[in-house]
């Protein structure tokens, strides 16, 4: 669970850094781009800071970009500190939890986690609409490689095989 919440929060960005074991189905970072796996170790706040300075670079953010980057950057962080805390809340009590209890933290985080990921995308839109045509260029290929090595693209071809 503990990836999967770092994940959830890099992304939400992107995927932005990728932790050491597999997320749940369906999960992952919305900007993920092309960054290599997180290093053993690293703790959530440390892979997020690694991803947000690697799409700093990538994206070639400007002094005048500064302002939106760093409240898009900012959302990142909140993102993962809340799902972290939730699932941490989570592990503590699940051993207590009946299975509607259960049903419904896990509703609740998720929840919690598309609310995170509706607020990331609203800063990222107002960074994106101060970007150049190459920094957009740059972003959409980011976000858009995700997809052809993420969850996305493997249920498609699960799909696609099944109809076989």
């Amino acid at each position: 669970m503990k990836r999967f919440a770092v994940l959830a929060m890099v992304v939400l960005a992107g995927g932005p850094a990728a932790a050491q074991t597999t997320p749940p189905a369906g999960s992952g970072p919305a900007a993920s781009g092309t960054a290599p796996r997180a290093t053993h170790g690293a703790t959530g706040a440390e892979q997020i800071n690694e991803r947000i300075t690697q799409m700093h670079q990538r994206l070639k953010i400007t002094p005048d970009q500064q302002p939106a980057w760093d409240e898009f950057a900012q959302v990142m962080r909140d993102n993962m500190t809340s799902v972290e805390q939730a699932y941490q809340q989570r592990r503590d009590q699940v051993e207590t939890m009946s299975a509607p209890d259960n049903m419904r933290n896990f509703a609740q985080i998720e929840a919690e986690r598309a609310a995170g990921i509706q607020k990331l995308a609203a800063s990222f839109q107002t960074l994106y609409d101060g970007m150049s045509e190459d920094q957009r260029k740059v972003a959409d290929s980011m976000f858009r490689h995700y997809e052809d090595r993420g969850p996305v693209r493997k249920r498609a071809a699960k799909a696609g095989d099944a109809g076989k």
